[in-house]
């Protein structure tokens, strides 16, 4: 009769713990209609994927029967039965380009042990038993029903760390059941350093001082690195096969948990102050007077001087826009059309609103223009002085008839948005400031 032992004791505790989450999320889903069909779709494309790689394996695998390799053939069967399996599960042999791993999959009620093309040539390199002992590693998840419970326990995939756990804890309890059913702890050893170093070195490896890295190779990333693996690292998987089959010389190493609770501490504390820390930046920084110049001028850039290439640009208005005093009183003297509008519909005063060339405004206003002139976007001079944030400007075209109350293309009105920015300046500036009857006249 098997002995109980051969299961690791927290693959249950971890499977129930993922039981109770998972059936609680799948009730959930029972009664959420609208999620319903999205776990249907993903379950359906898991589904459809899962079918291709089977698909591909058994369509360009090499197949282990009577007729091909008929000696593994003959120690699976072996296995099989001594592992109670009800039916021998199909073994194909796949490429692997130089990887070493073996796992084992089901579908359609099917189950299927996939070896690696490097790992199976150990059976060709004196390797028999290290080989015998990863095939009976895979045959023990099949005889756990780990595939199936795979899809029960899904859901488990969400909380951080409980799937890996459970995951290890079936690896460990695989790893008893082929050193039990093998009954040679020392090829299992030896099969579990081929996964670290290659079917070539293992036989160099110093086992003892691998299995030390336990203690030696131990701080928070190491420690990490294991918690989000579904794999125990090998050093302990060998450790644990020599303590389960009672080796001589098993070894009890264990990484030093002061130094490391020490190191996740330290982690962690590192974690919540840089996150404290740039949250604090991004808040300064959103609230300083760089950031709003510099988001006011993107958003002048982008609203008021498209990236598209402005047309129709007279001669006033660069003189407006640069502050060319004497330049833009000539041209005014001439006759210059101060009102021409540029492919944007943007006027010289618009211009000198833009750059805070107050000057040059007072100037265009005194000649006629319109304060209140409007762009394609339905902004006047006054959005433009706001949008820059220049006071000066916006109580030079306040008391040229400026009217903080009209629309732009959006329905909003410059006191409006003021307003909601709290810009009590610039409120006390559209309250205050009069038009001067005879700047207007």
């Amino acid at each position: 009769m098997e002995n109980r032992n051969v299961v690791y004791p927290k693959e249950t505790l971890y499977f129930i713990i993922c039981c109770l989450f998972s059936i609680g999320c799948y009730l959930a889903l029972f009664f959420s209609i609208v999620l319903i069909p999205i776990a249907a779709v993903f379950i359906l494309l898991s589904f459809f994927f899962h079918a291709l790689m089977v698909g591909s394996i058994r369509g360009n695998g090499v197949k282990v029967s009577r007729e091909q390799f008929p000696d593994v053939y003959e120690r699976i069967e072996t296995l099989s039965l001594d592992m109670r399996l009800s039916k021998t599960p199909d073994v194909f042999i796949i490429q692997s380009e130089g990887a070493l791993n073996a796992f084992a999959t089901r579908f359609f009620g099917r189950d299927v042990v996939v070896l690696y093309s490097e790992v199976f040539e150990l059976a060709r390199q004196q390797g028999e038993k290290e080989l015998d002992f990863i095939i009976a590693h895979e045959l023990a998840h099949i005889k756990r029903r780990h595939l199936w419970k795979s899809w029960l326990t899904l859901p488990a995939a969400w909380v951080p760390f409980l799937s890996n756990a459970y995951s290890r804890a079936a690896e460990y309890t695989c790893d008893r059941h082929a050193a039990h059913f093998t009954g040679d702890g020392e090829a299992a050893k030896r099969a579990l350093t081929i996964l670290g170093v290659g079917k070539v070195l293992y036989s160099e490896v110093n086992e003892e001082a691998y299995v030390r890295q336990i203690k030696q190779e131990s701080n928070p990333f190491v420690w990490l690195a294991e918690k989000l693996s579904t794999h125990p690292a090998l050093p302990k998987r060998i450790q644990h096969v020599g303590q389960f089959m009672r080796l001589p010389g098993a070894t009890d190493y264990h990484m030093p948990k002061g130094k490391t609770a020490a190191g996740i501490a330290v982690m962690a504390a590192a974690f919540i102050a840089l996150s404290a820390g740039s949250a604090y930046a991004v808040e300064k920084l959103s609230t300083s007077s760089w950031f709003a110049d510099l988001a006011e001028e993107t958003w002048a850039d982008e609203e008021l001087m498209p990236d598209e290439e402005v047309t129709g640009e007279t001669d006033a208005m660069l003189a407006a826009s640069s502050g060319d005093i004497s330049s833009l009183q000539r041209l005014i003297e001439e006759g210059a059309d101060i009102h021409a509008l540029n492919s944007n519909g943007e006027t010289a005063l618009h211009y000198a609103s833009t750059y805070g060339e107050l000057e040059a405004a007072e100037l265009l206003l005194k000649a006629g223009a319109d304060p209140n002139i409007e762009d394609e976007g339905a902004y006047t001079p006054l959005w433009n002085a706001y949008s820059i944030g220049d006071e000066q400007m916006a109580r030079l075209l306040i008391r040229y008839g400026a009217d903080p109350n009209q629309e732009d293309m959006y329905g909003e009105t410059v006191r409006e948005v003021a307003e909601s920015e709290g810009d009590d300046t610039f409120l006390t500036i559209f309250d205050e400031e009069k038009p001067d009857a005879s700047s207007v006249n």
